[in-house]
């Protein structure tokens, strides 16, 4: 590239010196001097005539002139006619042309004058008017030069560039399934085949660490599924417990079992949502809205509150759009954060508008952090409040994909001295 530069800027001023060249060589000649002898031949031939006319119709000279006599009238001249207005008729004239004028005596007397035209001014417009034409050919070869040159960085820099430019965004978006056309006469070739090996690199690379990665969470989902079980045998055992110890009247071993009760629901909880989360990265968590009637939300939410803290306002009879089994692990994550973060009575309220039944739940804890509100249904995000309390943040981000799933909404905000979560069921 670097070589074809250095020849293209050589041949360049080679060729814009050309008219300076030739201007230069035709100087060197003086189109317009004139031939002594012929012109003292003709006077000659004028002195010697009766009437001083001398005809040039045979063309035996080559000079242009015209004859006058005493009284500057023209005897003779040997230009055209059309010609005669644009040259000097007289002595004046002639001299304002630069024209040569030459006295004529017969007998050493002053008889008349002989005007012999000066051809340098047509000579020299119609030598600039080549000079000029050879200016603008090297002018424009040039430029042609020039042109084809930009098209050819164009095509062998430039697009390859762009082409890379493309390529890296595309990368860097992740779209590593695109190819890089490899050309190698342009610039870039070398390098176009292995950033395409790159690519392909990084392609395997990206399909291992997601194979991996769903190996995990299906390591977690099945670790998930089998702690369940006997967790739910501990709970199941704590219960059988704490029913014979209040048989029995033993008030320490029935604190220890409900205790023990307590921390299996909270292992529970926590297990559930875990293994949630991970069904749904794997895209096994399903989903299916039916129409159902909202009836069956009273009856969802009072098996969610074994605390018994909610307190229920009528529901809205209409059919809805839900999932039974997901909205009750919806409806199940919201009151147990509020059991963990409050502690205290849960006011439900209901409401429906054109497309949403709405159910507000909203406890009196003194709600969350104003900074915490916009990400607290992120996934593993959880609120300043939140030290000390069990949990892995991710019950709200569970039920807002969930209830996205099922065509609902959620909604979490600070209200009356609390903190209220409303979800919105769409209307069949």
């Amino acid at each position: 590239m670097k070589k074809s530069l250095i020849i293209l800027v050589i041949v360049t001023i080679f060729i814009l010196s050309v008219p300076s060249i030739t201007y230069g060589l035709s100087k060197k000649k003086d189109p317009g001097t004139l031939d002594v002898t012929e012109v003292n031949q003709l006077i000659k031939e004028i002195e010697k005539s009766d009437d001083m006319i001398v005809s040039n119709s045979s063309g035996k000279y080559s000079i242009d002139y015209t004859i006058l006599d005493i009284e500057e009238n023209v005897l003779y001249t040997s230009l055209e006619q059309e010609s005669e207005t644009a040259h000097a008729m007289s002595i004046v004239e002639a001299t304002k042309e630069r024209d040569t004028i030459r006295d004529i005596y017969v007998d050493g007397k002053h008889v008349g004058w002989v005007i012999i035209y000066n051809k340098i001014a047509e000579l020299e417009l119609e030598f600039y008017a080549f000079y000029s034409k050879i200016f603008l050919w090297s002018y424009f070869l040039a430029a042609i030069l020039w042109i084809a040159y930009s098209v050819m960085i164009y095509y062998r820099v430039v697009r390859p560039f762009d082409n890379l430019k493309e390529f890296a965004g595309a990368v860097a978006q992740g779209d590593l399934d695109r190819p890089l056309e490899m050309d190698r006469g342009n610039i870039f070739g070398a390098f176009t085949e292995s950033f395409d090996i790159m690519r392909e690199e990084l392609n395997e690379a990206r399909q291992r660490e997601y194979e991996a990665n769903v190996s995990k969470r299906e390591l977690i989902a099945q670790l998930s599924h089998d702690i369940k079980t006997p967790v739910a045998s501990i709970k199941a055992m704590s219960e059988v417990l704490g029913a014979k110890s209040e048989q029995s009247g033993d008030e320490f071993t029935k604190t220890k079992v409900e205790a023990i009760g307590a921390k299996a629901d909270q292992i529970d909880s926590l297990v559930s949502n875990l293994f949630a989360s991970t069904l749904e990265e794997l895209e096994q968590l399903e989903v299916k809205a039916v129409e159902v009637e909202s009836l069956v939300l009273k009856e969802i939410i009072k098996m969610a509150d074994f605390n018994s803290k909610v307190v229920y306002q009528d529901i809205p009879e209409c059919i809805i759009y839900l999932d039974k089994l997901r909205v009750s692990q919806v409806i199940t994550n919201i009151i147990y954060n509020s059991y963990k973060y409050a502690d205290t009575e849960i006011d439900m309220e209901a409401h429906t508008d054109e497309e949403f039944l709405y159910l507000s739940f909203t406890d009196h804890g003194g709600g969350a952090p104003e900074e915490d509100l916009p990400f607290i249904m992120e996934k593993f995000r959880r609120g300043k409040n939140a030290e000390g309390k069990e949990g892995a943040g991710l019950g709200l981000s569970i039920a807002r994909n969930l209830m996205n799933d099922m065509r609902g909404t959620i909604e979490c905000e600070n209200a009356a001295g609390g903190f209220r979560v409303t979800i919105g069921f769409r209307l069949a």
